[in-house]
């Protein structure tokens, strides 16, 4: 094909033998006036060519690595090219062969989704080499309007991740060719247009609006759980009857939803840790052989993640595979040991649905390959001193500092935001303002809706730093310890109980109110280091490890947003520590009702006069200016 085909006619009499032949006693035709040739079907063809020597740099737009001999490869989840405007409305056929990436470990598909200016006209899962044609309607795009296409590809793969080759760019989709043409011209340009061997034709239908999702579904995977028979390949039982990885590749099959909608899998597991050498996993997750998280774990957590509906049929099984390329054999360690393989410990899958008002949600992908792409990001007040903050905010925004920090409600996991609060000259009630509360802890308490804090027999009080230390209040149900700042020796240990457990009883009714009433901004975080077992000790490790923290991701945090907003329309800011380039301040909207803030320090010390609370002040603005501005539109949507 040549390099550039902007707009080639196709010879009306090469087609000659497609067109429909005219009726056999057709009287001849009047003479044509020059309107009737508007009436006559003819078309032409524009051509982006990805070849070296082709035109495509003229046309690609974000979203692309660099030129390669015969193609340009696409990158993280989405891609653009802008065409030349239409010339009329008429209906037109999209065309675009691509390859994606696949190899060994069950990587074989991936989704692709096509928009024309901003509208969804098809998405597909494919397998290999395909062309894939989708179909913008007629007056769709106005005459004189250019096109934008955008590509969706969410199964996007790190090669080197898996262990599939040195490649370390997120690798979309690989472009050969996209063409335009009449839709009438289909067969003419099967034809005509060239075709590699294998090449796979699809028609890409635009997906058929979903109804509400189906309800809940949990799989857990012990040997007494029924989830058990859902493991298929490259698992092993230990004495304790629970499910490990033992294989470079372990599937499950899962039933699918039985009705069409937006699903999450929420997958909760525990890798194997040896302190001295092993600090992480590599965990590549695939559903149906395409790529929809790859993950460095360290730690026990919950990962909630988006299903492409285009990987399954309602009713039909959900084909999960764990690509493991850093687990390890035991049989070293224990010469008595089995030559096993492990690498994580699978606890539960969950499928939980996405209400239709978070649809959103479903796109964003925060793996440990690549961050999401904000939709807005707000940076002031990054270079004022703590000092000057407050009266710079002021002057700015016209709401003084105290009045901002009054719309966010801290859950954790420590007393961090709540010191900055105090120290920012807002002192708030909050059910969890000064408690200890792991992400994991959190969750559990919300689905039990704190009833535990209400029980004097499911609370405990203790002193952990000696006689003169501070009480702490203990809820062993949830693993939460909450401050009380009343310390050894100043009261009784009963009248300290009594006044805790009513104080907490009151925050639990205030926590609940606040979260009905909606328009709070709901902060977490991970910051203290912890201590944990570890799964399987061998060569002489601990039987305890200390955690360092990961970077809180969005996936661990989705199912902590949904909890919240079935009471009423609240915001969650999740904050992390520095990466990407970006300042500690610095907060940005990853979707509606989703923000991620940086800070460069978790520690904030009690002394007032230590101004070490700065970044929290500037987090606090930018997050309100976010919530009341890019943020409104969702609360609009979601208190309707």
């Amino acid at each position: 094909m040549p390099p550039d085909t902007a707009m080639t006619p196709i010879a009306e009499a090469a087609l000659a033998d497609l067109k429909t032949p005219p009726a056999a006693a057709a009287p001849p035709p009047a003479a044509a006036s020059p309107k009737d040739g508007g009436n006559r079907r003819g078309g032409s063809v524009f051509v982006v060519d990805f070849h070296r020597d082709g035109n495509s740099a003229e046309h690609r737009t974000f979203g692309w690595s660099g030129q390669e001999e015969s193609h340009v490869w696409s990158l993280g989840s989405e891609s653009g090219l802008r065409l030349p405007p239409r010339l009329d409305g008429t209906p037109l056929t999209i065309e675009a062969d691509f390859a994606i990436p696949t190899g060994r470990y069950g990587l074989r598909s991936a989704v692709v989704r096509v928009f024309a200016n901003d509208r969804l006209i098809g998405s597909a899962a494919v397998i290999g080499w395909t062309r894939l044609r989708c179909d913008i309607p007629e007056g769709q795009i106005a005459p004189g309007e250019p096109i934008n296409l955008r590509f969706e590809h969410p199964c996007f793969v790190r090669m080197d991740f898996m262990d599939l080759g040195h490649d370390d760019r997120p690798l979309g989709l690989c472009l050969y060719a996209v063409r335009i043409y009449p839709p009438w011209m289909k067969q003419a340009m099967e034809r005509f247009s060239p075709k590699l061997v294998e090449g796979k034709l699809v028609q890409a239908p635009a997906p058929a609006p979903f109804g509400e999702p189906a309800e809940p579904a949990l799989y857990r995977f012990g040997d007494a759980d029924p989830g058990r028979s859902l493991l298929r390949q490259g698992w092993l039982r230990d004495p304790h009857g629970d499910a490990w990885a033992d294989d470079r590749v372990c599937t499950a099959d899962l039933p699918a939803p039985v009705r069409t909608g937006q699903y999450l899998a929420r997958i909760t597991l525990s890798p194997l840790y040896i302190r001295s050498f092993m600090a992480f996993q590599r965990i590549n997750i695939l559903l149906s052989g395409a790529v929809i998280g790859q993950y460095r774990i360290g730690v026990d957590t919950s990962l909630a993640i988006p299903l492409p509906p285009e990987l399954s049929e309602p009713g039909g099984v959900l084909s999960f595979s764990f690509a493991l390329p850093d687990g390890l054999p035991m049989h070293p360690f224990n010469p008595g040991q089995k030559p096993n393989f492990l690498s994580f410990l699978l606890d539960s899958i969950e499928i939980l649905p996405l209400p239709q008002r978070h649809a959103a949600l479903a796109r964003i992908r925060d793996d440990d390959i690549t961050p999401p792409g904000p939709i807005a990001t707000s940076d002031r007040f990054l270079d004022e001193t703590v000092d000057q903050l407050p009266d710079a905010i002021k002057a700015a925004l016209g709401v003084e500092m105290a009045m901002i920090l009054q719309h966010f409600e801290s859950l954790g996991d420590n007393c961090s935001f709540g010191l900055a609060q105090r120290k920012g000259g807002c002192e708030v009630l909050g059910l969890l303002r000064f408690g200890n509360t792991p992400l994991k802890s959190l969750m559990i308490a919300l689905d039990d809706e704190f009833r535990a804090t209400s029980d004097k027999a499911e609370l405990n009080l203790g002193l952990p730093d000696g006689p003169t230390g501070e009480y702490c209040l203990y809820a062993d149900r949830y693993g939460i310890r909450w401050h009380t700042n009343v310390h050894g020796g100043t009261l009784d240990e009963a009248t300290v109980f009594a006044q805790q457990t009513m104080r907490l009883g009151y925050l639990r009714r205030k926590f609940y109110e606040a979260m009905r009433a909606g328009r709070k901004i709901v902060t977490i975080s991970r910051a203290e280091p912890r201590k944990h077992p570890i799964p399987l000790a061998f060569a002489g490790e601990r039987e305890l490890w200390e955690e360092k923290p990961e970077r809180l991701r969005f996936a661990e945090v989705l199912p902590l947003f949904l909890r919240l907003n079935e009471y009423g329309t609240n915001t969650l800011l999740y904050l992390t520590r520095c990466s990407y380039n970006r300042r500690p301040g610095v907060v940005e909207l990853l979707a509606p009702g989703v923000m991620r803030g940086y800070v460069d320090d978790f520690v904030i010390l009690p002394d007032p006069n230590n101004g070490d609370h700065a970044t929290w002040l500037r987090i606090a603005a930018n997050a309100w200016l976010l919530d009341q501005g890019p943020n409104a539109s969702f609360r609009k949507t979601a208190a309707s």
